[in-house]
């Protein structure tokens, strides 16, 4: 009879070692899962810096390409809306030379003729520059406008303004909204307010 209850206890410590080891092999159970995903979640967190990272450089490379073609869009339309300028500029002496021309009084019917003739050819030129975008300044009698005149002289005349043009020396012009040629003019100024002639 003691035998027997010896057995039964010694079956017990059996069947706890058997459930301790079982626990201990859950335990490195666990601790092996905690440690792979404490692994996973690291390289995920780092794929997702690395995702924002990309996307933030991404994002600022397509800012890049728009503003890079923006300046490209604006340039090219500078360029066409410009692209006449010097053609222009050259176009408007020979309007300077009929306008010299066209000064001189008609000494005959033939002389009349050909001034006739260069007024005609000089007007189709200047209709020309006109669809361009050329437009004269109109000088003569305006205030003097620094951004658009040069003033070559000054003369004195109290019957007018003070600034006034008195004169065009040489047309000026404008090119759409560019200044092609300032307007070289002779202004009214008044003699307490002219520039004093100092002998160097």
């Amino acid at each position: 009879m003691e035998k027997e209850k010896v057995d039964i206890f010694e079956d017990e410590p059996v069947e706890q070692k058997k459930k301790d080891k079982e626990s201990k092999k859950e335990h490195k159970e666990i601790t092996r899962l905690e440690s792979e995903i404490k692994v996973l979640s690291e390289e995920n967190e780092k794929l997702l810096n690395d995702n924002t990272d990309l996307n933030n450089k991404y994002l600022l490379s397509l800012a890049e390409t728009k503003n890079y073609k923006k300046r490209m869009d604006d340039e090219m339309d500078r360029f066409y809306k410009y692209s006449t300028f010097n053609l222009c500029k050259d176009l408007i002496q020979i309007l300077d030379s009929f306008d010299l021309a066209l000064e001189k009084d008609a000494e005959s019917k033939e002389m009349t003729a050909y001034l006739n003739g260069f007024k005609l050819t000089r007007n189709q030129i200047y209709s020309i520059l006109e669809k361009e975008g050329v437009k004269e300044i109109e000088a003569l009698g305006k205030e003097f406008n620094p951004n658009e005149m040069v003033s070559i002289s000054h003369m004195e005349d109290r019957t007018k303004k003070e600034q006034e043009v008195l004169r065009v020396f040489m047309k000026g012009y404008m090119y759409k909204d560019r200044v092609l040629r300032p307007a070289n003019v002779i202004i009214n100024l008044y003699q307490e307010n002219a520039p004093e002639n100092k002998e160097e």
